[in-house]
């Protein structure tokens, strides 16, 4: 199944799920559900609320949702799993809808409030009604039970006072509304009551600015619609705003409320490279050259909406996972090589400790003193080196020692030497090779965009011990290996040649060594961790624009991603051969060239 990331606009955010997108769903909610029976009820998530109905329209769903960033209400045909055991909240809901009969659907005006008002029976059984609120609030989101005296039955979100000074969310507490904003709601009955709301706003801000902060149910991202449907450009000060251009934007904010009033609404999902990236309760101007998406309703474009989004941060944790697994065996293994090179470093000093015995062996007559002592007893001696007689070699002795034992000691450092700078040797080429492997999973991991691709980057983790494999089920035999059905990237260069990238070590492996002809060209980054890259021959001669395409893409594909220029190796891919033993995507190559290109992101695979 793919997967990929949500775009966003400049400010870093998708549009807010304000009172017109509220009013839109209110409007759904109203048309399908509206005296309906709720026949269950479910919390699949800590602020999140399933409430399932029956009417004379069908069964569906409802979806109340207080999380910071996922704040929302409408009807839902999602199925979010349940957790095993339910929470305080979901069942004082359960006591006190389960068979309830939804009467009403209200918005406090111009806010991102709702109530859900539902005909329900007390412990008695005499008829009473009951309200579940919605507050869409960004962090201070809320669901809340309340009954027809005003108290609350029970909150989503608990606090008290030590939390907020302006109200308490707790059962048998009275429920107070949210705070009120100083904000001017609409309709204006002239330009000169407009005005008089917009300009008590300071005049350094510019007209986005105070659009939101004046004027009730105007979101900052509405505010730029409406100037943008008003021809008034943002950044404009609002101390620069004349009449004509009041004027101008009154009439847009009168359709607004037109559209309210009337339900006038075209639910409109803006999509970005294939993949739903904002939405819209009409079919804003500021997407007037975009791609966009309708549907009938508002619930139906919010769902698509948020089951991408959900998708999105499901795969960014699947691939924060696997980054972070990776990343220990990268440091542990650096650590490990720089321990290593300290080992090799040390090591070479094996010349050093030849030359000062042979400096010994040859002095020794010098070195034996009276009989009585045999030459112990020297803790240093300096002694004309070889090469060079004027210079002199300070060499350090046991004292305890004679000086042919001295001697001895000093060709056993030598020979310790000369067997761990062998060993060491191996073992640094050994690590660093293991180093380079998993670079490049890394640069595949941040190259992945299919949750399959995220697959087959773990089952080659797993493969090499760099994960641990999944417990085996009881009484099923463990699964077999599969083969990819993940195709390699493939792209058309502007002379119409196919170019091929690999998208892990192990496809890498299959387009250069099988799935690539003779004469087809190969390229990669030089001395890097990156994909393979293919050019599609088919016996005809590749044009250097290809080829620079190509390198680009090598390039963009590599752990050299983000230098201006990088070197891009390319030859002929019969003159790709992969060692005995080495490990996936691992290969050596001759006859190869090399050129110097900016790495390019390609456009969206074919």
């Amino acid at each position: 199944m793919a997967s990929f990331c949500i775009k966003f606009d400049e400010s870093g955010a998708f549009m807010a799920y304000d009172s017109l997108v509220l009013a839109a769903c209110l409007r759904d909610i109203e048309r399908q559900a509206l005296y309906a029976k709720i026949n269950k009820i479910h919390q699949p998530g800590k602020h999140c609320l399933i409430l399932r109905y029956y009417g004379k329209n069908g069964s569906g769903k409802i979806l109340l949702a207080a999380g910071v960033d996922d704040a929302r209400l409408h009807l839902t045909a999602a199925s979010p799993d349940n957790p095993a055991h339910a929470p305080l909240f979901v069942m004082v809901a359960r006591k006190w809808l389960e068979g309830a009969v939804l009467q009403a659907v209200r918005q406090t005006p111009y806010e991102r409030v709702a109530e859900l008002v539902f005909a329900t029976r007390n412990e008695l059984g005499d008829a009473i009604s009951v309200r579940l609120i919605c507050e869409i609030m960004g962090k201070h989101s809320n669901i809340i039970l309340v009954d027809e005296a005003g108290m609350i039955l029970d909150g989503i979100r608990r606090y008290d006072s030590r939390l907020s000074r302006y109200r308490e969310v707790l059962p048998q507490r009275p429920y107070i509304p949210p705070p009120p904003f100083a904000k001017t709601p609409p309709p204006f009955a002239d330009e000169e009551s407009f005005a008089d709301a917009l300009l008590q706003e300071d005049w350094q801000k510019t007209i986005a600015e105070a659009l939101p902060r004046r004027i009730a149910g105007i979101s900052p991202w509405l505010a730029r619609e409406l100037l943008a449907g008003a021809g008034i450009g943002e950044s404009q000060p609002l101390e620069e705003i004349g009449a004509y251009e009041l004027t101008l934007l009154l009439k847009q904010i009168n359709a607004l409320t037109r559209r309210l009033e009337t339900a006038d609404f075209t639910p409109t999902l803006l999509i970005k490279d294939d993949r739903p990236a904002d939405f819209a309760a009409f079919d804003p101007h500021l997407w007037q050259d975009k791609e966009r998406r309708h549907h009938h309703t508002m619930s139906e474009t919010l769902d698509d909406f948020y089951a991408a989004r959900t998708l999105s941060l499901v795969f960014e944790q699947h691939r924060r996972r696997l980054e972070k697994s990776l990343r220990q065996h990268i440091t542990r293994l650096q650590r490990k090589i720089s321990l290593q090179k300290e080992d090799l470093a040390a090591s070479e000093r094996g010349e050093e400790f030849k030359e000062a015995g042979d400096l010994l062996a040859a002095h020794l007559f010098q070195l034996r003193g009276d009989a009585a002592s045999g030459g112990r007893g020297l803790t240093q001696v300096s002694l004309p080196s070889f090469a060079d007689p004027a210079r002199m070699i300070d060499i350090e002795l046991d004292a305890a020692l004679n000086p042919r034992q001295n001697i001895q000691r000093y060709y056993r450092k030598y020979n310790k030497c000369r067997k761990a700078q062998v060993a060491i040797t191996s073992q640094l080429s050994a690590a660093e090779e293991e180093l380079a492997y998993l670079l490049s999973i890394a640069v595949s991991i941040s190259a992945a965009r299919l949750t399959a691709e995220l697959a087959e980057i773990e089952r080659e983790l797993m493969a090499g011990g760099l994960l641990p494999a999944p417990p085996p089920t009881k009484g099923k035999k463990a699964p077999k290996e599969i083969a990819s059905a993940l195709p390699p990237r493939r792209y058309v260069s502007a002379d119409g040649f196919t170019i091929l990238v690999g998208r892990n070590n192990k496809q890498n492996d299959r387009l250069s060594l099988k799935m690539a002809a003779p004469d087809d060209m190969w390229l990669h980054a030089q001395k890097i961790p990156g994909s393979h890259v293919i050019i599609v021959a088919e016996g005809k001669e590749i044009p250097d624009t290809t080829l620079t395409e190509a390198a680009a893409y090598a390039a963009w594909f590599s752990q050299a991603k983000d230098s201006p220029k990088t070197a891009v190796d390319y030859t002929r891919a019969a003159q790709v051969k992969k060692p005995a033993g080495a490990k996936p995507g691992m290969v050596i190559y001759f006859q190869q060239q090399t050129v110097y290109v900016h790495p390019k992101q390609p456009t969206e695979p074919t």
